[in-house]
This record gives structure tokens, C-alpha cells and sequence, in this order.
């Protein structure tokens, strides 16, 4: 029973990736491949003797540095790549179960042996943890590209590049950082999660628009009833990317437990268990 389950649900997260690929491969695939054209582009401008004087400089620079205190500055070329996750996230949490209902694709699922929770988890799991993979598995071939780029313009230019091997490793170890706070990131932010989620299950039309004008609506109110902004508030102090974004290692567990953590991670799950039993009602 529990492995059949296991491969239910491992089902239902293959068919989001292979439905949303787009989203979670096409898109950083698309980005990494602009930016590794754009990056021979600009090399290709720069004369020779400068770039070889740039690969020693940087070679020298790293070589006997720890990788794990270069990890950091790697975080650097992902910053486009975190900020398409979030957008491709939304775009994805806010049409997940409106498109379900909208093509009647969610009469087909409820005919299967697969309930609501299994489903909606299922979109959680994706964007927690499934889509980040993808995106970090899509960094390391632009990251590993990088440095045989490097590597083979310092053969080229006879430079020594033996430092350049803790920059591969301190960039591996960087994509793991990457990938703890997009973990991290989608518990801190399951509130928000949940939310979307919710709305892609009520909303007939245009769930983005509910989404953000009930939110707004509910601050209006509190702030008109009660002459108070506690919801403002709180959303402002959740949408801190220090609260959540890795630079050590040390920072992991200090992150993951605390009030502030598990007092989101409650109000996510009432919020997703909402959609859980909205998705029951269908047109």
C-alpha cells in the first residue's frame, strides 16, 4: 500500500514537471544559454593579453582558498536565476488548480485512485523542492561551462589555472546554499503559498486578481476597524530575503528552527488544507 501510494504520488510530480516544463526547464535553460552566449560575446571583445592577465590574476587569487569561503561570491551569477524562480513560481502556484478546473482535467484525476491531498501536495512538493532542482541542476552545467571556458582560454594563453578548481568546488558548494534557501525560502514563505493555492482552487476567473485583491481588501478593512496594520506588517517582515536566503552553512539550522519558521509554516498548511478542501468544488 505505502509503495503503491509512493508511486501515485511520484506520478503526480512527474506530470507537473512535464506539464509546467516550461516554467522549470525551458526558462532557465533559456536564461543560462543567453548568459553563456553573452559571456564569450564580451570575451571575444577583450584583447588577448588582458585576458591573460585576468585568468593569472584570478588563478592566484584563488588558488589554497577554502571553498567554502568563496562560496558566497558565487551567489552572485544566480541572482537572475533565484528572482525567474520566483516569478515562475507564481506564475505556477496562482494557475495550478484553476487550470485543473478549467480544462476538467480535475475530473479525470478524481476518477483515479488519487485524492485532493495527494494532488495538492504534489504542487507543493514541485515548487518546494522539485522546480529548485532543476534550476540548480541548469547552474551547474552554466557553472561547469564557466570554468572549462576558463580553463581552455588558460591553456590557450599558457597561464596557469590550477586555482581555478577550488572556484569549481566553491561554485558547487554555492549551488547547495542555493538550494537550502530555496527550501527555505518556500517554508518561510508557505503563507504565501498557501494563499495562491487557494485562490487557484475558488477563483473562476482571474485568481491572481482575487489573490491580491482579497489580501488588500483584509488590510483595508483592519486597518479601517481597527485602526491597526498587524497583516502589513507581518507580510513586510516575511518578505526580507535575509530572513531566508543562505550565505553559510553555519546559518541552516538557526534558520529552520524557530518560532517565526513554524508559526508560517501553521498558517501555510491551514491555508493549503483550505485548498485541499476547495478543490472539492468544481464547476
Amino acid at each position: 500500500m505505502v509503495v503503491n501510494q509512493f508511486g501515485q504520488f511520484g506520478a503526480l510530480l512527474k506530470r507537473e514537471i512535464i506539464e509546467n516544463r516550461n516554467l522549470f526547464i525551458s526558462t532557465p535553460a533559456l536564461l543560462a544559454v543567453i548568459f553563456f552566449v553573452f559571456s564569450v560575446w564580451v570575451v571575444s571583445f577583450v584583447p588577448s593579453a588582458e585576458i591573460a592577465t585576468g585568468i593569472e590574476y584570478l588563478s592566484v587569487l584563488l588558488d589554497g582558498l577554502s571553498p567554502l569561503q568563496m562560496a558566497p561570491v558565487f551567489l552572485l551569477p544566480a541572482v537572475p536565476f533565484i528572482v525567474t524562480l520566483y516569478i515562475c513560481a507564481i506564475i505556477y502556484l496562482i494557475n495550478s488548480l484553476y487550470q485543473d478546473r478549467k480544462d476538467a482535467s480535475v475530473l479525470f484525476w478524481q476518477s483515479m485512485p488519487v485524492s485532493n491531498l495527494q494532488t495538492v501536495l504534489s504542487k507543493v512538493v514541485t515548487i518546494c523542492a522539485t522546480a529548485p532542482a532543476f534550476y540548480v541542476a541548469i547552474l551547474f552545467v552554466l557553472y561547469l561551462l564557466a570554468v572549462a571556458m576558463l580553463t581552455a582560454l588558460g591553456l590557450t594563453y599558457n597561464v596557469q589555472v590550477a586555482g581555478l578548481s577550488y572556484m569549481f568546488m566553491a561554485s558547487v558548494l554555492s549551488l547547495l546554499l542555493i538550494y537550502l534557501s530555496a527550501i527555505t525560502t518556500a517554508l518561510w514563505l508557505l503563507p504565501s503559498i498557501g494563499w495562491l493555492l487557494l485562490f487557484s482552487a475558488f477563483a473562476r476567473k482571474t485568481p491572481i486578481l482575487w489573490a491580491v485583491g482579497v489580501f488588500i481588501l483584509l488590510g483595508f478593512l483592519e486597518d479601517f476597524v481597527f485602526g491597526s496594520q498587524y497583516l502589513a506588517n507581518w507580510v513586510e517582515s516575511r518578505s526580507n530575503p535575509q530572513q531566508y536566503m543562505f550565505f553559510e552553512f553555519t546559518d541552516v539550522v538557526e534558520r529552520l528552527i524557530s518560532y517565526d519558521m513554524l508559526f508560517g509554516v501553521v498558517v501555510g498548511s491551514i491555508l493549503i488544507a483550505g485548498a485541499i478542501s476547495m478543490r472539492r468544488f468544481i464547476d
